[in-house]
């Protein structure tokens, strides 16, 4: 490993390795390092979706900046990556939904003119599988899908090729700094120097920022998610509603999920922070269910056993147990939909943890008080679609360029001054 770098990345979910990459391009050597392996952990086990849709309207500028990105993304990196412009639908199944949709197309109508509004009948013709009656849907036919595991293993070696240097295994103890400035990485396998410091350490980021006098009031909520044996076809468009979430990806079988609903499991370091997320949680309590296990016997050991110092470095855990109640029941209501889907069988079923912010909006920012410094974590599991734009913004930040308007709401010092809103839609 080398001891000075330009640049050095902690994380290597797709934000890190987009991060990488671009900042590669930029000209700087670059070290990335990552405590499992590259898209070990949610990179790799979201939907897959890449949309504007019904996105917060502090997001939707990035959204759009990442959306007009995908479409080129193969011949820049020069792998596929499984993109497929097939339209984003959200089904309306309630008048409350439906005013919902309504109230964000006109509040975001002057960023964003894609996304529209579908009778009972428009919906029907695009769904011809779906059994179900609804109100109408939103529909934006401009927003698209990915591989989640084919995306981000095609940044990473695309900044092999840029000249980046990855070190999987290898965990970060602590951002160094000093005289309000970053230095570098205490790292598993010794300190690297370096003048710029990104962190994209998803759910351990907090524990890289507390040192520095930096508040991210971040936890972690588990998602349960499966893929189906082949189907004909019955959704083209990503598609929410009556609950579920599903891709049907291009070989026919299908992502489906339950929709707004997650697992908390509960340990000490879930008290940290509660104070942030408390009126949000109840407001939604009825999508979150509170369990008490091994994650709480993990982390229990963690702090007897290990020092403090490397604990952001600790806690591998690969293998995320999948809510098997979630599975069976996502499975019937997708049968229930859509008739065509008698047949569906669960090929296999995962979990991944999701670092949310009491706003679900994410930090991407260079904070004054450690200059060097860029933040780019707290995606609340809509991270992957925005990936390329974040990418292109740390590199420009490390660089020495002024941070872009549409990343004003998304400052980290939003937390310590009280001046973030309640979340858009559900966490």
């Amino acid at each position: 490993m080398p001891r000075r770098a330009d640049a050095v990345v902690v994380g290597g979910g797709i934000i890190g390795c987009a991060s990488a990459y671009y900042l590669a391009r930029a000209g700087l050597s670059v070290v990335l390092i990552e405590r499992d392996t590259v898209s070990a952990q949610q990179s790799s086990r979201n939907w897959g979706f890449v949309r504007t849709q019904y996105r917060d309207p502090h997001e939707l500028p990035l959204a759009l900046e990442a959306l007009a990105i995908w479409p080129r993304l193969e011949v820049e990196l020069q792998e596929a990556i499984g993109w497929r412009r097939t339209g984003c639908v959200f089904l309306a199944a309630t008048e409350a939904e439906e005013a919902a949709f309504g109230a964000w197309l006109n509040k975001t109508r002057a960023i964003s003119q894609a996304a529209e509004m579908l009778s009972a009948r428009q919906t029907k013709a695009l769904l011809p599988a779906l059994a179900r009656t609804t109100m109408g849907a939103l529909f934006t036919a401009s927003d698209g899908q990915a591989e989640p595991l084919m995306a981000t293993m095609a940044f990473a070696r695309a900044a092999l090729r840029a000249g980046v240097q990855i070190f999987e295994h290898c965990g970060a103890f602590a951002i160094e700094a000093g005289a309000g400035r970053a230095t570098g990485v205490v790292t598993e396998r010794g300190p690297i120097e370096a003048g710029v410091v990104v962190c994209a350490a998803g759910a351990k980021s907090h524990l890289l920022l507390a040192p520095l006098g930096l508040t991210l009031p971040q936890q972690t909520v588990r998602s349960t998610v499966s893929l189906t044996s082949p189907l004909p076809p019955i959704s083209d468009p990503c598609f929410c509603g009556f609950g579920i979430g599903l891709r049907q990806r291009s070989d026919g079988s299908c992502i489906i999920a339950a929709d707004s609903t997650s697992d908390i499991d509960l340990t000490l370091d879930s008290f940290r922070a509660v104070r942030f997320f408390l009126p949000e949680f109840w407001r939604n309590r009825s999508g979150f269910s509170l369990r008490l296990g091994r994650p709480f016997l993990h982390d229990l050991s963690e702090r007897l056993t290990v020092p403090r110092r490397q604990h952001a470095a600790a806690g591998r855990d690969p293998s995320i147990p999948a809510n098997t109640l979630r599975v069976q029941r996502t499975s019937d209501a997708v049968r229930a939909l859509f008739p065509a889907a008698a047949s569906l069988a669960v090929e296999k079923s995962w979990a991944g943890l999701i670092d949310v912010l009491p706003d679900a909006l994410p930090v991407i920012d260079a904070p004054d008080p450690v200059k060097g410094l860029i933040v780019a974590t707290g995606f609340s599991g809509h991270g992957f679609g925005l990936a390329p734009a974040v990418g292109r913004h740390v590199a420009r930040l490390a660089t020495g360029g002024v941070a872009d308007a549409c990343l004003a709401p998304l400052r980290l010092g939003r937390f310590a001054a009280g001046t973030y809103a309640r979340a858009h839609a559900p966490l």
